[in-house]
């Protein structure tokens, strides 16, 4: 399953928008976040962040 998540959508002044399957999505926002924001967040963090948002926790699961 694809999916996008937008980082301004997560409260940050951002313009990045990342896509891709859900586990390579979490990967690419936790390595933005940490680069670009210096947040290292933890996976399960990231799944809780994107399924608040509306997103299935099936789509993460393999």
């Amino acid at each position: 399953m694809t999916l996008e998540i937008k980082v301004r959508d997560y409260g940050f002044d951002d313009d990045c928008v990342i896509t891709g399957e859900a586990n390579e999505v979490i990967e690419k926002f936790r390595a933005h976040m940490e680069e670009e924001h210096g947040i290292d967040y933890s996976k399960e963090a990231v799944i809780q962040m994107i399924t608040n948002r509306g997103h299935s926790l099936e789509s993460f699961k393999k």
